[in-house]
């Protein structure tokens, strides 16, 4: 782990950061927009309570990606997911898809999968190779299309994914005073509504994957992060029942959704890596 990171984590233990990413997740600022002002170029199309803004930040792209937010399912979008993703879509020379998708409480998780998989079906019709990027709770979603749309997905990377929405295993709450991001009880709470709302919807169990799955996922985290026994599972579960190439990258001592520093040597690691990804597995 690099001087800075370790520096940041000694920042965030003393500043009791947790406490302030708890209460942006309890009481979201759902008034704030990040495309009310969209960028030069943009496209937005709104429907389903949620808006696909479409961003061709490469003249000659030949990829595109459609990128879920973390923030718990309740946080807007906000500049540095803008940023580190834009960054990715540059490197990889592709299209950005952002699904900026309806959120808890407002919403229900039926919502917000509905609206996922109409926005995925949207991207796809022009043609053009669809990569999922997804950071913490945007992974599940992303998962979720993953599982039951495979045919439609080029290849997928989740950054510090939060796939288990039970977290019931003891090896959560024992790393949960080590985590210098995220509240054990308050992703609890979360989980329990955003499970409250799939309804009769399909949720596919992301350790349960369909033998018939093909393709080829990257999975970045840091190891300081209390979800890292939930990353460990889904990469052997996939590993182990399909045909998913799987490549698990983990940074000592790095925190939950590191990437959004974007000045950070890991950071950096992480985008060349997805970025390379992305163009072999399109010029496969």
């Amino acid at each position: 782990m690099s001087f800075a990171a370790r520096r940041l984590m000694k920042q965030f233990r003393v500043q009791n950061y947790k406490k302030n990413i708890a209460h942006s997740f309890l009481h979201p600022n759902q008034k704030y927009n990040l495309f009310n002002k969209p960028p030069a170029g943009a496209i937005i199309d709104q429907f389903a309570h949620g808006q696909l803004v479409t961003l061709d930040v490469v003249p000659d792209l030949a990829s595109q990606l459609l990128y879920f937010h973390g923030g718990a399912f309740r946080v807007p979008m906000n500049e540095d997911q803008l940023t580190m993703i834009r960054s990715i879509a540059e490197l990889s020379g592709s299209r950005l898809q952002i699904a900026d998708f309806p959120l808890l409480p407002t919403h229900s998780a039926a919502d917000i999968l509905k609206f996922a998989a109409t926005a995925l079906q949207k991207v796809a019709a022009n043609g053009v190779p669809v990569f999922l990027i997804a950071d913490s709770a945007g992974a599940a979603i992303a998962v979720q299309l993953l599982f039951q749309h495979a045919d439609q997905i080029a290849g997928t990377v989740l950054i510090s994914p939060w796939l288990d929405l039970d977290l019931n295993d003891s090896e959560f709450a024992d790393r949960a005073t080590e985590d210098v991001m995220l509240d054990f009880d308050v992703l609890k709470q979360i989980a329990t509504e955003f499970k409250s709302g799939i309804g009769d919807l399909h949720w596919a169990d992301p350790y349960l994957p369909s033998e018939s799955l093909t393709g080829s996922l990257q999975i970045f985290y840091g190891d300081n992060e209390l979800l890292v026994p939930s990353d460990k599972k889904f990469a052997a579960a996939l590993g182990a029942t399909t045909n998913i190439k799987v490549t698990v990258m983990n940074f000592r001592d790095g925190f939950h959704d590191y990437v959004l520093w974007e000045n950070l040597p890991e950071t950096k690691k992480t985008k060349k890596q997805i970025s390379s990804f992305i163009r072999d597995q399109r010029d496969a």
